[in-house]
This record gives structure tokens, sequence and C-alpha cells, in this order.
């Protein structure tokens, strides 16, 4: 299997969804054998609005050949993130390279959980509303937008 990890590498968040990563290509002699590619493992640590899940999930993608950077789509805003690069020959998978943390940003809120109307009269009523189920970020105030 190679010998050694990819260095220097490099987080470069997009927005609250994307992040680009990037890394130094291994010697080739250290990879003792035909390099496939790279393999970069990340797995979210927190949610930064709410507590954290007890099951850590590990997302892996792979890019062939000799790349130096490689897109992570499909993250969770404002949340804490760990990754490491590996390389990969016929054989399997060099070291990890070591964890690097990054944060996403705050995204758009999603719409609150539940809207009920109480107490409707001629000329007003009363709206009840629950919080997003996916605030990702502070809330800060709602707005309402009504027509007649």
């Amino acid at each position: 299997v190679p010998m050694v990890a990819p260095g220097n590498v490099q987080v470069h968040v997009i927005n609250s969804t994307l992040a680009k990563v990037h890394w130094d290509t291994v010697p080739l002699k250290t990879v003792r054998g035909h390099l496939q590619g790279y393999k970069v493992y990340y797995w979210k640590v927190q949610s930064l609005s709410r507590r954290s899940k007890r099951h850590v999930e590990k997302k892996i993608l792979t890019f062939r050949g000799n790349k130096t950077f490689g897109m992570l789509p499909g993250l969770e805003p404002y949340s804490s993130y760990k990754l490491n690069v590996r390389v990969v020959n016929g054989k399997g998978e060099g070291p990890a390279s070591p964890d690097k943390v990054f944060k996403t940003p705050e995204g758009v809120p999603s719409s609150p959980s539940f809207l009920k109307i109480t107490n409707p009269t001629l000329d007003s009523l009363t709206l009840e509303w629950g919080s997003p189920t996916h605030p990702n970020g502070v809330l800060t105030s709602y707005i309402l937008k009504f027509q007649p």
C-alpha cells in the first residue's frame, strides 16, 4: 500500500452546502504501485445550532488519477466538519492526512414546522407557528407576508 499521506490539505468553503478541498500530490515512488487516485473522507462533527448526533456517518469521495482537488457537495449549513485525504493504489489506501476542521456558514432556514389559524373574527385572527425543522443557523426573526 502507499507509504505517505497527501500533505498541505486545505479547505475552501464556497457556500453553506459546498466546499472545495486541495492537497499536494504524494511523490510517485511512495505510491508503491499504480496511482489510482485520492479518497477524501469527511464527516459532520456537530451542528452549530443544536446538539450533535451521536452517530457519525463518514462519507467518502474518490477522485481518480493524479488530481489535487475535489468538491464536497451536500454539506449541511451551519455545521462543523472534519476531513482527511488518502492516496490509493491497486492494493489499497495509504495513511490518512491529519484531520482538517472546517465550518459551513449559515443557510436559509426551512419553513416553519406548522402554521395554525385560531380565533378568526371579521377583522382579526391569531396565527401560531412552530420553529423550522432545519434552522440552518441562528433564527433572528420571522417575516409574515399576507394579502387580502
